[in-house]
């Protein structure tokens, strides 16, 4: 048995700029100790390009020296589609999950996934769904799953993003072919796989998105494929201290199966309770960009429109983080006395967003800010995930 981190500098890993498919299909390998001919056959022929004498049968079990390793003994399997930075991934695995195929297409946040899970995702899913893959090959190429999930691109029917696309002149949802057009990648995997529930994430806007066409088409589709259909918009704020609304699709194969969602109307938290006693003071914002700040929320104010910037109250959760918040932190501005207020931390997001302490952050800031503003509330994935499994015990589809 050998540590991964060993296994990473025996197979060159840190000569590589960035993470391609040659690195999932090692790491996927090595975490399924039974994968497909597919991923065996490629594995060992990138291990044998890598390694000067390769034996790398030999070493199987692996020992995980990394924070979040897969369970030995796992309840149920899942699917990581649109991965990030693992959210979904860690409400699952906190379950007894264990994940069989991850697909991810940025690479910063690739490399912020492998740091945790010891798993690099592969690239772009329409590799794996485009109209050059046979369902056959479909099938070979991703593992058999019992939960599909997916926190497919939001920006396309986000308010902020419609917004942005219509005075872009772009297309906005479905119309947008880059990302838009994602939900069908992953219907095609469901219609090949046929896992036994899935679990999707969205923006609040996702519902009221062009006067309900979008939703109404992915309810349709969903049910056409036999399954049930179960959605929810959810606020985060009794569970981690921000205020952010989701909207959260629950779907069985088995569609006689009734499903509640978690109750998440406790107490709202309080933004103080995850702040850092000493930041450093590069997270103080310049004069120069508070003063703007103040003349553009007088300005808005004034006309009715546009965004705000105010210092956030400590003792209410914090307004929703979003990609851009590293910029320049109109979202969350924590006041500080004789100073001017200042951004979150990274570890202050990473807790908002409900991570744990020992999750390791991105390499620096600015990933940090976009991978987080990007992410799930793990809180919020892992009650929906318990409230699944427990239905699918329930229903003795688990044992």
């Amino acid at each position: 048995m050998k540590n991964y981190s060993s296994l990473k500098v025996d197979l060159k890993f840190g000569f590589d700029k960035n993470f391609t498919n040659e690195h999932a299909y090692i790491t996927h390998y090595m975490q399924s100790n039974q994968a497909s001919c597919a991923y065996e056959n490629k594995a060992l022929g990138f291990i044998e390009n890598r390694v000067e004498e390769p034996n790398f049968q030999t070493i199987i079990p692996i020992k995980w020296d990394v924070p979040f390793p897969p369970p030995k003994d796992e309840k149920f399997t899942f699917i990581d589609l649109f991965a990030g930075i693992g959210g979904f991934r860690l409400a699952l695995q906190s379950q007894i999950g264990k994940c069989v195929f991850s697909s991810e297409i940025d690479n910063s946040a690739k490399r912020t996934y492998e740091s945790n899970f010891g798993e690099v995702p592969f690239g772009d899913i329409r590799e794996f769904t485009g109209e050059q893959i046979s369902d056959s090959e479909l099938d070979l190429l991703i593992p058999d799953h019992t939960i599909l999930t997916g926190g497919f691109p939001c920006q396309p029917f986000s308010l902020a993003g419609v917004s942005s696309r219509n005075s872009l002149g772009k297309s906005h949802g479905f119309e947008d072919k880059v990302k838009g057009n994602l939900f069908f990648d992953i219907m095609r995997i469901v219609s090949v796989k046929k896992p036994e529930v899935i679990f999707l994430e969205n923006v609040k806007n996702f519902k009221r998105h062009d006067g309900g066409n979008t939703y109404d088409t992915v309810k349709s589709v969903i049910e056409n494929l036999g399954y049930s259909f179960f959605s929810k918009v959810i606020n985060s704020k009794s569970v981690v201290p921000q205020k952010r609304e989701r909207f959260y699709m629950v779907c069985f194969k088995d569609s006689s199966i009734d499903f509640e969602f978690p109750n998440f109307e406790g107490e709202p938290l309080k933004l103080k309770s995850i702040l850092e006693d000493n930041p450093s003071k590069e997270y103080t914002i310049s004069d120069k960009l508070w003063a703007g700040h103040q003349r553009r929320t007088k300005r808005n104010l004034e006309r009715g429109t546009g965004f705000t910037a105010f210092t956030a109250n400590l003792e209410k959760p914090s307004n929703t983080i979003v990609a851009r918040y590293g910029k320049d932190g109109k979202e969350c501005l924590v006041p500080q006395e004789g100073l001017n207020p200042r951004k979150l931390t990274p570890r202050e997001c990473a807790r908002l967003q409900g991570f744990p302490e020992s999750y390791i952050l991105p390499s620096s800031n600015a990933a940090s800010y976009r991978q987080f503003g990007n992410s799930v509330a793990v809180p919020v994935v892992e009650s929906i995930a318990k409230k699944i499994v427990e239905t699918l015990e329930k229903n003795k589809i688990l044992r």
